[in-house]
């Protein structure tokens, strides 16, 4: 299958787009360039769509391109639909100018300095290594009561355990129940008070504010066991932090979310590179916080519930991820996981339930198509909160430890597999 680059650029530039276009097919790459074709109002859905469906995005930064109209919307479409993007500028643009102020500019590729083949050289370079080497998984849904946090724990720390994945989380809740499920209080305000929690990478400015430089080193190992000499697979934690609740009212001014935009960017591509999947597990609704995870994600992890309104609820979510991305969405961005069948707990027949659940998913338009063959039983143990006597190793307050019944391991290793597979992992 070919792998597709989009070049983003003004008339201005277009002798140097060419020569950028031809190293990229040089490298295998086939480019789809800015022009007429694709610039006009009847287009937009298709020049959305081309952005969104492309492996990689190439911004030629220039004045020109900074009083441009149709540069922006391509960068946005480019951002919104979590497409890694290459900045080469062509001529200097002000540190005030929306290019950058919305994209990472400081580690641009500078076109005006050095050789010219140099810098092509590192934008083939970049683009080579621009998707790193893990899958972004946001485990979303705008219904709450889900069960989606803990079983995010559970689910990638069965893949952990099961199938030796490297796992890097991201905890984008303000109630930061995934850092409450995996470490103690102490453990938690000790990380606060270092200035290593989510926060302090979003935060642009201030007291409170972590140098990029930083940001590769803040994850908290959760598999803290000691098995012999040989090296593990990471299994680790960016924290959580209630102070997110700034993020998800309009209170902060456009200039520090875009900052934080794109500060989480470079966190999410700094854990990539070492792991098989970044799992983000976000609030439920849809707030900035909501549109990060959405921007950055590959493939969206929506589980549910058997009971009344579930499909509702995924509805909702097609529309919001629909709404941020800009076009239309494909069933293979998405997986819809079952949790919590075979409830014994519940009133009534729990088999009618579980089985009109998946039905009722099974026949709907987008959804039918994403919903994972597999699904996790019932147990006690996915809802309930670890004890602080085994903080100490807090891979040991995942059900692939704690449960003894074979059946729920086995679902969660399965499961965990299905959705790697969808998300494209290697």
């Amino acid at each position: 299958m070919a792998i597709t680059a989009y070049l983003a650029f003004e008339p201005a530039d277009e002798d140097i787009a060419r020569h950028v276009s031809a190293e990229l097919e040089r490298h295998g790459w086939t480019v789809t360039r800015s022009g007429p074709d694709l610039r006009t109002s009847e287009q937009t859905p298709a020049l959305i769509k081309t952005i969104g469906e492309a492996g990689i995005v190439v911004v030629l930064a220039s004045p020109a391109g900074n009083d441009s109209v149709w540069l922006q919307r391509e960068v946005a479409a480019a951002l919104n639909n979590g497409r890694p993007i290459i900045v080469a500028i062509t001529a200097p643009i002000g540190a005030e100018s929306w290019l950058s102020a919305t994209l990472d500019t400081a580690s641009a590729i500078d076109m005006n300095r050095g050789s010219q083949a140099e810098a092509l050289a590192q934008i083939a370079d970049r683009a080579r290594t621009a998707t790193g080497r893990g899958r972004v998984i946001a485990m979303l849904n705008i219904k709450g009561g889900v069960g989606k946090t803990v079983l995010a724990a559970n689910l990638f720390a069965a893949a952990h355990l099961a199938d030796k994945r490297s796992i890097s989380f991201i905890d984008l809740d303000p109630q930061h129940n995934l850092t409450q499920y995996f470490l103690s209080p102490g453990e938690r305000h000790r990380i606060r008070d270092r200035n290593h929690t989510i926060y302090n990478v979003l935060n642009p400015r201030g007291d409170a504010s972590l140098s990029r430089s930083d940001f590769g080193a803040i994850s908290v190992p959760l598999n803290r066991a000691r098995r012999g000499g040989d090296k593990q697979p990471n299994f680790e934690l960016v924290a959580g932090d209630e102070r997110l609740f700034e993020f998800t009212l309009d209170t902060r001014a456009d200039r520090d979310k875009a900052e934080a935009f794109t500060r989480f960017r470079a966190l999410v591509s700094a854990l990539r590179a070492r792991s098989d999947a970044v799992v983000i597990d976000s609030n439920p609704c849809a707030t900035f916080l909501t549109r990060l995870a959405i921007t950055c994600a590959d493939h969206i992890v929506a589980p549910v519930r058997p009971e009344k309104y579930s499909l509702t609820g995924l509805n909702m979510l097609e529309h919001v991820v629909r709404e941020v991305r800009g076009r239309s969405l494909q069933p293979n961005e998405f997986s819809v996981l079952l949790n919590g069948v075979n409830d014994r707990t519940r009133s009534g027949e729990t088999g009618d339930a579980d089985a009109l659940t998946r039905s009722e998913i099974s026949a709907a338009p987008f959804f039918g198509a994403a919903l994972l063959a597999d699904e996790v039983p019932y147990s006690a143990v996915l809802r309930s909160v670890p004890t602080e006597r085994i903080a100490a190793n807090p891979i040991n307050v995942t059900a692939m430890m704690r449960v003894g019944g074979r059946p729920a391991k086995e679902a969660l290793a399965r499961g965990a597999a299905a959705i790697l597979r969808r998300a494209g992992t290697p």
